[in-house]
Parts: structure tokens; sequence; C-alpha cells
């Protein structure tokens, strides 16, 4: 018996979005071809990979390029790349359960509830409870597989990502080494994971900032660029992409607190974290629907 294909189960919403924003063909048999290519063009090209070539993993490559299957491949051998040479990060995302003590930290871990564009939001908060033994390469390791574990969820392919990141415990020691890194990490987010940012908010960010972001903004693309927005202690104006009622308290928000072991467990296959495991829009999109209500 062989490997069961790709079937489209998005909603009827959602496919609209994909076809009208990624270019994905409404025709699965389309689909379905155009992962072959990408796959087939990949392993003609790819040396030892360890990387998952299902249907379901081709796919986020070419939804993250909108269906422009010559970019989807570059992304697909820079995210290959990066596995096999950044291997102090990747040798952790591989075995979480290595930092699963770091994980407790709760420094990134996302809400139950997405923002009004409909898109996920993660919460980073580098350096919050960190001890000296904790440093940006187990942060990054956490933003990988918090990444990688939201586009598990076709919602997130196509609806994309916000990310806050609150700086307020983010040390001079935590910027300086994420200087060293800082071309890996650009290239990461921008050219490697498949998911789309819709938006960065940073709070409370400080003199450590100041010197990471001098370090690494020449790597960003204008369109990222673009798409960073500092608002140093005035967390309300996180507000209305995110609902107050949305945000947790530390965020200025009326919101419930962060769902830090749940989330763990989701990280490291032992639990659930949303109520609906089916999918995650079917108990938020009450939430975000009734935004525009």
């Amino acid at each position: 018996m062989g490997v069961p294909r790709y079937e489209c189960n998005l909603s009827k919403d959602t496919l609209t979005k994909a076809v009208e924003e990624l270019n994905e063909p409404v025709d699965n048999d389309i689909r379905l071809a155009a992962i072959d290519r990408l796959r087939g063009r990949f392993l003609g090209s790819a040396t030892n990979s360890d990387i998952s070539l299902d249907d379901a993993f081709i796919l986020r490559f070419l939804r993250f390029r909108k269906f422009d299957e010559d970019r989807a491949l570059t992304a697909l051998k820079n995210y290959q790349h990066l596995r096999s040479t950044w291997k102090d990060v990747f040798s952790l995302v591989n075995n979480p359960g290595e930092i699963s003590e770091f994980l407790d930290l709760g420094s990134v871990v996302p809400l139950k509830q997405r923002a009004a564009d409909g898109s996920f939001i993660s919460i980073g908060t580098p350096g919050r409870n960190f001890t000296k033994n904790d440093g940006i390469t187990n942060f990054i390791a956490a933003t990988i597989l918090t990444t990688e574990k939201l586009l598990e969820n076709e919602e997130a392919q196509v609806y994309g990502v916000t990310v806050i990141q609150d700086l307020k415990c983010f040390s001079i020691g935590l910027s300086m080494q994420m200087t060293i890194v800082a071309r890996q990490f650009s290239t990461l987010m921008q050219d490697a994971l498949p998911i789309r940012i819709k938006n960065i908010s940073v709070v409370h960010e400080h003199l450590a900032f100041d010197i990471i972001f001098t370090v690494i903004k020449p790597f960003f693309k204008e369109k990222l660029r673009k798409r960073i927005e500092l608002h140093g202690n005035q967390v309300q104006r996180l507000q209305p992409r995110i609902r107050k009622d949305i945000l947790p308290p530390f965020l200025g928000g009326s919101g419930p607190e962060q769902d830090v072991m749940g989330w763990k467990a989701m990280i490291l296959g032992t639990g659930t974290f949303w109520s609906d495991q089916r999918d995650v829009g079917t108990t938020v999109w009450e939430t975000v629907s009734g935004i525009f209500e």
C-alpha cells in the first residue's frame, strides 16, 4: 500500500484566501502535481537529506512562496542547509526533551486565540526567568519548535503568525550572543522556515535590543522591516491588532495567563493545548469573527 496523498480539508474561507493570496490551485490534482515536482527537484539536488518529504511538508514551502516553485525550492534548500550546519540549535530541535526544563520557562508560547487578521499569535520573552545556563541557543530552538508545531495546522500556513517579543528581560549578554548568529537567524526566519510573518511587535525594548537590532537589521529585507513595530512601554498599542481580552496581563491585557505547560506538552507530544485538536480555527474563529460584527 502506498503512502496516502494529501487531501485538502481547508474550510471554504481558508481555501479562498489560499487561492487569492497564495496562488494555491483549487484542483487537488494540480496541487499534488506541484508537490511532486518540488519534491523531485529537491531530491535531484539534495545530498544526505534527513527531512520529511511527505506531501504535507512540501506543501508548506509551496504556500510559503505562493506556489512559485523556484522560490519554494530555494527555501527548502535553505531549510535543509541550516538543519545540517546549525548543529547546536537543530540538535535541540530534533531532541526537544533535552530542553525540557527550559520549556518550563515559557520563553516562546502561542496564545490560544488569534489576532484580528486571523493570524496565530506567538509570544517570545527572551531572558525571563533564564538561569546562567540558559542562552540564545535554547531560545532559538524553542522558537523553531513552536513555529513548526504551529505549521502542523494548515490555517497557520495560510493566515501566518503575529509575533510579539517582550524584551523586558533581554540582557546585554543575550544580545551579544544573538549578534554571533544574526545572519543565520535572519535567513531562518525569512528564507527557510515556511511561515508567513504578518507582524512583529516589540515591547519593553531597551539598550540590549538597540545593540542586536543594529547588527541584524541589515539582514532583514525591506518587506520584513516594514512589519516590525517598536512600542516601548506602550503595550496598549498591541491593540486593536490583538484584542485586550486575548492578551495576557503582562502585556496589558485582561486575558488568561499563558498556558506554558500545555504548550510544552504539545511540543513534547505528551498532551494537548487547544480545546479542539482537530482544528485550532474551530474554536479560535469565534473570537476572530466577533471582531468584525
